[in-house]
């Protein structure tokens, strides 16, 4: 009876040792989960419902409408994530890796996703068009933006107050580093944005709805600082660094009024519609990368 005794008091301890070296279930934040589930909601919303009515699908060039917030709320959504989720890491190279590693992720599902199309099935091209790929879409525009913040967080962190400051510029006492780095990017971005000198450029017209369809086109421009669609210095840059044939071919600015009829609504062009209406454009570039989105990703996290 006192050997039985034993045994199940052993077996009590060895339950309760297995109970402490068993991992705690990560809790959810779930106003952020709410909140995410309501931007994918509102997403599907603007991607079906954007054509029938362009008052909350994404505005051709200047404005902002509903669909414009979509990209700004998920990296509000990111930035939150990863300071909740960097915080159970303390070991640096971990945390470096894991983001890495969930950096390669979203970059090929973005690729997958986004950046091919179907081509060419019976010439054993697999579907995708190497030559006409577009490198860039949501998908890696987030996971470029989640790499520079979350590394930036991690390296950070150390330096930042244990204890939190009083008084009105408490928030930027406790994350100068942070502030510092997003007021340079922001310096860096509107110096190349209002000091590249954009030339000429040219482009093929691949619309086969065009009777140019085919044709090589000249868009003039030879200024510096312009915000135009036509030659503003984010669309020179992914034209440079991208190639043409790698940005996205059916920019928003194509609803524009000085491109078509209807506009916003889609339709045909007008008879005296500025050659870069045809033009490819690149919404998700580089320079769309490095400036807001990495300020609000940083902002929150």
């Amino acid at each position: 009876m006192e050997h039985v005794i034993v045994e199940s008091q052993e077996m009590e301890k060895e339950e309760e040792e297995e109970e402490e070296v068993k991992p705690q279930k990560t809790k959810r934040v779930a106003s952020l989960d709410i909140f995410r589930g309501l931007t994918v909601a509102l997403m599907v919303l603007v991607d079906d419902a954007g054509g029938e009515w362009p008052m909350i699908g994404h505005a051709p060039w200047n404005g902002c409408n509903l669909a414009d917030f979509v990209m700004p709320f998920f990296l509000f959504i990111v930035g939150m994530a990863i300071a909740l989720s960097l915080k159970r890491i303390p070991e640096k190279l971990v945390a470096i890796r894991k983001v890495i590693l969930r950096t390669f992720k979203l970059l090929f599902w973005g690729l997958l996703l986004q950046g091919g199309y179907f081509h060419d099935l019976d010439k054993l091209k697999y579907g995708v068009d190497m030559n006409r790929i577009r490198l860039c879409g949501i998908l890696q525009r987030i996971a470029l933006a989640y790499l520079i913040v979350a590394i930036i967080e991690i390296t950070t962190r150390q330096a930042q107050s244990k204890e939190l400051p009083t008084g009105w510029f408490s928030i930027f006492k406790l994350y100068s580093w942070q502030w510092v780095i997003g007021a340079c990017v922001l310096v860096v971005y509107l110096a190349t944005l209002y000091g590249t000198y954009v030339p000429d450029w040219n482009f093929v017209v691949q619309n086969p709805d065009s009777v140019d369809f085919g044709k090589t086109l000249t868009v003039t421009c030879n200024v510096r600082g312009n915000l135009d669609p036509p030659c503003n210095a984010v669309g020179y840059i992914d034209r440079q660094i991208l190639g043409i044939n790698h940005i996205y071919p059916r920019p928003a600015w194509k609803r524009s009024k000085s491109c078509t009829k209807n506009s916003p609504y889609e339709g045909p062009f007008k008879d005296d519609a500025p050659s870069w209406c045809w033009a490819p454009f690149e919404p998700e570039g580089i320079l769309r990368i490095t400036r807001p989105d990495f300020c609000i990703g940083l902002a929150w996290a």
